[in-house]
């Protein structure tokens, strides 16, 4: 008390207080508090209050048992018990009777501020500031009302280390002792715990709820198995590929579900799986489900669990398809031509995509017959994937695992979890058979069954696969010479020759040349980066007279080098291939039968221009070329006197 008088009165602080009391007191003076007030800390209205409370339901709701086991260890020994919040506004009290109401006369009461602004120096708003436990014994607080009690407070702070409020126990000076601020402290850090678990389940509920619903907007089937096989999480996708019917698939066996996946759940155990084929079948129903899996360990190494990815396969195959663009990308419209060779084989091939039937196709190399498949199947009702397959392009050895499948191991080279073929890929959808009079006979003879049974059965298995797919096969090869040769089976031609559609090679439609150079030419043009916009006159007599043993496709590479090569916006002869210039014979225009080379054909073209014209930009105009080729094509042939405004005197 001397201590506190001589601080009040004299302004001189005594070398036995304690720091974080000095300092309290220095504050008070500096917010003007008045140490002899009969009444300090403000009372908040109710309606202010009610607003202090629902701000802090959750810490009083938390607090509230351990407030109240508190007490029951201090009942009878004339303790006051209160919370305050993070602005020292009294929340929550309790204690003997008799001390509450020695208390309610110093303003401690539910309601009021018991900052050191308000109350001076006290346990609870010198803990506010200093942010740490404190004891403070009677003559300690600022204002003499309070020198009579002892208090004890401890800050409470949240989950994130975020302050919230202050746990003080009061009582008269005689009651307490050193052990008072411990039993407070200990029930603080309790009110910490109890925050940070409801904080640490809070996560977890949202955590979960988070899960739940990533795994409800995955596509695919998520089932998570602990070390037993048993279920701890699944959505609602893979409940619906289980087929499971009861009530709450978690914490039932998966093994109890579907025996099949007993080697799914080995194999986890030893460590992830990228694919693996399961396949479900009861009571008359057969879903085909990949199913990867990525495993989890303790940290000793032992085996813990499991996510298991599933999904249907012919959804994947779909993903697959769609990630390899297995679709038909060519209607009827990319189909060139007006000659009516053209025209009958087009009006065929859309008859045939109206109906499901096998398709064959008739056409030498280079003739489009892919793009008449593509169209077909672009005109068709079919929905799934188009699969082109080239018959003579794959290895002898893997052709049947690759158009039928294979099972886990079934060869060297195999992997663990087999592969399906491209007849599975491509159902509900089109398998284009290319060069197809190049097939194996023994595969043929699994062709020919596939196509009967309407059903797969992939290398090293035994269960059938059903299918839904629609043949187009398609072949240069004349197949009834090789039927003669033993080279090809009879019953499958038969089988495929359904709907046979006869592409013609170029040379018999030679008068839709110029039309493939119209459509053609700027495609090209544009891939090259060039501005050739057309073929000299000259060069399209060239083209038009060649016999085009490569057909459409030889075309394309013929305007390709000519396009390249072009020093101008026009293709000209000398930009054609030599050895197609050479093998080429033109017949004269008036008539003549007699065949005259093209370097005689050219130099009366170029004679009859000159001769026909009033100037050289004319004649070349008229011959189609610049008047630079000109000039240099009259130098190459000796033609001269045309050089002149009137050439008709020559």
């Amino acid at each position: 008390m001397e201590a506190w008088e001589k601080f009040i009165f004299q302004g001189e602080i005594d070398s036995c207080i304690r720091p974080v009391i000095r300092e309290s007191w220095k504050r008070c003076l500096q917010m003007s508090v008045d140490p002899f007030s009969r009444q300090i800390a403000h009372i908040l209205t109710e309606r202010e209050f009610k607003l202090v409370v629902s701000r802090n339901e959750h810490l009083m709701r938390v607090a509230r048992p351990y407030i109240n086991l508190l007490y029951g260890y201090v009942k009878g020994s004339g303790f006051v018990i209160f919370l305050t919040d993070k602005d020292g506004i009294v929340l929550i009290l309790t204690g003997d009777q008799e001390q509450l109401e020695f208390h309610r006369r110093i303003n401690l009461m539910e309601r009021a501020i018991w900052t050191e602004k308000e109350a001076g120096t006290n346990a609870v708003g010198t803990a506010i500031v200093e942010q740490k436990p404190l004891q403070v014994v009677g003559g300690e607080h600022f204002c003499a009302i309070q020198h009579g009690i002892t208090c004890s407070g401890c800050p409470i702070f949240g989950p994130e280390g975020e302050f919230l409020g202050v746990l003080n126990m009061s009582a008269s000076s005689e009651s307490v002792n050193p052990h008072t601020l411990g039993m407070v402290v200990a029930s603080a850090k309790a009110i910490e715990n109890q925050l940070k678990i409801e904080k640490a389940l809070e996560n977890a509920k949202l955590a979960n709820t988070v899960m739940k619903n990533t795994l409800e907007a995955v596509p695919k089937g998520i089932v998570t198995v602990d070390a037993f096989g048993n279920i701890t999480q699944i959505n609602s996708k893979g409940i619906e590929l289980l087929n499971y019917k009861g009530e709450g698939a978690t914490g039932k066996s998966l093994l109890d579900m579907h025996p099949e996946f007993s080697t799914v759940l080995e194999l986890v155990k030893k460590g992830s799986i990228e694919s693996m084929e399961v396949v479900l079948e009861e009571k008359g129903s057969r879903i085909q489900l990949s199913v990867g899996g990525n495993s989890f360990f303790a940290q000793d190494g032992s085996y813990q669990g499991a996510v298991l990815t599933l999904e249907e396969q012919e959804q994947l195959f779909h993903l697959v398809n769609s990630i390899e663009g297995n679709r038909a990308e060519f209607n009827f419209n990319a189909i060139l031509g007006n000659h009516p060779k053209m025209m009958r084989a087009k009006e065929i091939a859309k008859t045939a995509a109206l109906t499901n039937s096998t398709v064959l196709l008739l056409g030498e190399s280079g003739t489009g017959k892919e793009l008449f498949a593509h169209a077909i199947h672009q005109a068709s009702r079919r929905k799934g994937p188009f699969i082109a397959v080239n018959c003579s392009a794959i290895p002898r050895s893997l052709i049947e695992s690759e158009l039928f499948g294979y099972e886990p191991g079934s060869f060297t080279g195999a992997t663990k979890t087999g592969r399906p073929g491209k007849f599975e890929r491509a159902n509900n959808g089109t398998i284009f058979l290319d060069e197809i009079g190049d097939m194996p006979l023994d595969l043929q003879a699994v062709l020919l069954r596939v196509l009967q049974e309407r059903e797969v059965v992939r290398v090293g298995g035994f269960k059938p696969i059903p299918i839904n797919v629609r043949v187009i096969a398609a072949t240069n090869r004349n197949l009834e010479e090789r039927i003669k040769e033993g080279m090809f089976r009879e019953d499958l031609f038969f089988r495929l020759n359904v709907i046979t559609i006869q592409i013609p090679p170029l040379r018999e439609i030679i008068s839709d040349l110029p039309l493939f150079v119209t459509k053609l030419l700027p495609q090209i043009s544009q891939k090259l980066g060039k501005q050739v916009k057309g073929v000299s006159h000259a060069a399209m007599e060239v083209l038009s007279s060649y016999h085009w043993p490569g057909n459409v496709r030889e075309l394309e590479n013929v305007l390709e080098r000519g396009v390249l090569l072009a020093q101008g916006q026009l293709i000209d002869v000398d930009d054609l291939p030599p050895n197609l210039v050479k093998n080429t014979r033109i017949v004269t225009g008036t008539g003549d039968t007699s065949s005259l080379s093209l370097q005689e054909t050219e130099k009366k073209a170029i004679i009859q221009a000159l001769s026909s014209e009033d100037s050289i930009v004319d004649a070349a105009k008229r011959l189609g070329i610049s008047r630079s080729t000109l000039y240099r094509k009259m130098k190459q042939y000796g033609i001269e006197g045309f050089t002149g405004s009137d050439m008709h005197s020559h």
